[in-house]
């Protein structure tokens, strides 16, 4: 059986350091925008996460991009 896909959307992600537990392990959280348009490009999703990422009050760790994809049987 064949398959295709379509990219129908993306979310810019960002995961930034929010400091350590007891045992010393780094803790993270993460904050989604949802709704970017999927033929977003990556340079530009990286800039708006790192722009994003400046009025945080802790350190970006990551930006990432999430894509939902439509899976239908060709």
């Amino acid at each position: 059986m064949a398959v295709t896909t379509t990219k129908v959307q993306s979310t810019l992600a960002i995961k930034y350091k929010v400091g350590m537990d007891a045992k010393g392990n780094d803790q993270f959280k993460t904050q989604r925008f949802s709704k970017v348009k999927a033929n977003a490009p990556d340079e530009k999703l990286f800039e708006i996460g790192t722009a994003l990422g400046t009025l945080l009050k802790y350190p970006v760790n990551e930006v990432l991009r999430e894509d939902d994809q439509l899976i239908v049987n060709a």
